[in-house]
């Protein structure tokens, strides 16, 4: 951009240095519009995380990740814990957009635990399993 205070619709010529004389133009500066882009809306998005963050976990939130459908992208936890050896699961207890299929009900062959499949309640998409203690383990997610 400019390195006047007067703010330029053009980069400085200095930006597009070039030792090709035909490459030597005049480069306007996008708008937001042009762009289609607003770069006041990253923080924003952050606040807006953030406070989903804090509600779901208290004051002292904090989280391994946001959890969103793979498929529909709707979010489906913002309060979760990274599992220690499967780094791509997760387990959360307040979750959102979900739905428990009570209706169906499985057995761990190892031990005597039952879960319910948990699907994405926005496109059906089967997500996670919630154990008898309704915690919910993730596997078919988006962790951001």
């Amino acid at each position: 951009m400019s390195s006047s205070n007067n703010k330029s619709a053009h980069y400085d010529s200095i930006y597009y240095d070039t030792d090709d004389e035909d490459n030597a133009t005049d480069h306007k500066i996008p708008t937001n519009d042009e762009l289609l882009y607003d770069p006041s809306m990253d923080d924003q998005d952050e606040a807006w995380i953030l406070n989903q963050i804090k509600k779901a976990g208290g004051k002292e939130a904090q989280t391994d990740a946001v959890l969103t459908c793979p498929m529909c992208f709707s979010p489906l936890s913002y309060n979760c814990q990274r599992h220690e050896r499967y780094t791509n699961q997760y387990r959360a207890m307040f979750v959102t957009n979900c739905r428990i299929i009570k209706s169906e009900r499985y057995k761990d062959k190892g031990s005597d635990e039952a879960f319910y499949p948990v699907h994405c309640s926005s496109c059906d998409t089967h997500v996670a399993m919630m154990d008898e203690e309704e915690v919910y383990h993730f596997f078919n997610i988006i962790a951001t």
